[in-house]
């Protein structure tokens, strides 16, 4: 079943209500069959607030807790499996199952997750048939597992279920997901729930597979920035869609990077790793450089038009340089590097220290001009006008033209001398 964006889109927002609670129904299995009438459909997302803030689950514990959870996961399957019942209310009932946890959060202390509920969740996102958007409800859930702790024995699994998620590319008309085919935009939104999830596990993996196939994708972005920056015409929708979902991606990649604990990791591969975070911030300078160019050599462009292209270029690259930065040190580029981060695991004499200081010196000077332009001019202070940008779109181009060529030296030059 394909659906659009903007289905998926109110779904969502069901998923986003629900995650404020974490409990059931103690009283089961009568309400449930009123969840499968297509009349009840709009008030199935209230009753499913109210199962999972029931009173009497908070208060349940030992065998009376565990009876009352398998009920209800019983009931929530097979309303999630009926295929004659709204689509929406399997959605929620979906949702539900990833809700569910054992022990309830006390004392700071998070709450445990229902652990017989991640494996119906991962055999409902690797069912071929499943609809997409029972597929995108289970992948919340082991998302949301994720995050308050996944049994070793489960681990391993879900991180080839996320890494496998964030590898697969959309290609038009093909089957993505083992399912029928989804529209771009939905399935980037299942690639960056699943670098959620892999945020949340903060592994390197076995044999660091997670950073190696962040990498691959990393790496895959930038070269597919390059091919478009050849193009003689960047500013069609097309490609501007194209470029921004490629910049969220590429962005949260790089992030998720950043994410991870390298404390404990063994042979990372220190150079791969920087060379793509060098070569994505060069793509990233490259492709909006172009955009720039092309801005002011092209006749017929209004104002208004112009100014809307420098802001969604300035938006792309600071969520870009951000993300990079934080791939590198796990913290903000005002902050230090934070214990476990990529950074802080080099050793002092690595080589690599030197380019990656010089990525963020660029960096720096870079995000310096997207706040300050270049000093000479003075902000805009007048009430109810909106800030303008401290530069123009030349300058733009020339500075990342400059960026650019700083990072193509510092990317190479390392590897002249094994040049045969």
């Amino acid at each position: 079943m394909s659906i659009r964006p903007f289905s998926l889109g109110t779904i969502a927002l069901v998923a986003v209500f629900l995650f404020g609670g974490t409990v059931v129904q103690a009283q089961m299995p009568t309400n449930f069959s009123a969840w499968k009438d297509p009349q009840n459909a709009d008030a199935v997302p209230d009753w499913a607030r109210r199962l999972l803030g029931n009173r009497d689950m908070q208060e349940a514990t030992g065998t009376v807790r565990e009876e009352l959870l398998t009920g209800t996961l019983s009931a929530l399957k097979e309303i999630a499996s009926d295929s004659q019942v709204v689509p929406s209310t399997r959605y929620n009932a979906t949702l539900v199952v990833g809700q569910l946890v054992s022990v309830e959060s006390s004392g700071g202390n998070p709450p445990v997750a229902y652990p017989d509920a991640l494996p119906y969740l991962v055999e409902i996102y690797q069912q071929p048939d499943a609809p997409h958007y029972l597929k995108y409800g289970a992948l919340l859930g082991i998302v949301r597992h994720a995050h308050l702790r996944i049994d070793a024995a489960e681990q391993d699994k879900v991180i080839d279920l996320f890494l496998k998620t964030v590898a697969t590319e959309f290609v038009q008309g093909e089957i993505t997901l083992d399912s029928t085919p989804l529209e771009p935009a939905a399935w980037e939104w299942f690639r960056l729930t699943a670098l959620d999830g892999l945020s949340a596990l903060k592994t390197v993996g076995k044999d660091n597979r997670v950073v190696t196939t962040l990498l691959s994708v990393i790496d895959r972005k930038a070269q597919e920035f390059d091919d478009w920056a050849s193009d003689k015409n960047l500013l069609t929708r097309e490609n501007w869609e194209q470029t921004r979902r490629a910049t969220e991606f590429a962005s949260k990649a790089a992030k998720t990077l950043g994410d991870l604990n390298y404390s404990e990791a063994r042979d990372i591969g220190t150079e791969k790793v920087t060379d793509a975070f060098i070569r994505l911030t060069k793509a990233m300078c490259d492709i909006n450089g172009k955009m720039a160019a092309q801005s002011v050599e092209q006749e017929g462009i209004s104002p208004p038009t112009l100014a809307v292209l420098l802001e969604r270029m300035v938006i792309n690259i600071k969520m870009c340089t951000q993300s990079v930065v934080w791939g590198i040190r796990s913290s903000l580029l005002t902050g230090k590097p934070t214990e476990g981060s990529f950074y802080t695991s080099l050793e002092s004499d690595c080589p690599e220290t030197k380019r990656l200081d010089i990525l963020l010196a660029e960096i720096t000077k870079l995000a310096a001009f997207l706040d300050e332009g270049d000093g000479t001019r003075r902000p805009v202070l007048a009430a109810n006008l909106p800030k303008e940008f401290l530069f123009t779109l030349s300058e733009l181009r020339d500075v990342l033209a400059k960026t650019s060529e700083t990072l193509e030296e510092t990317q190479y030059k390392e590897q002249e001398p094994g040049i045969d």
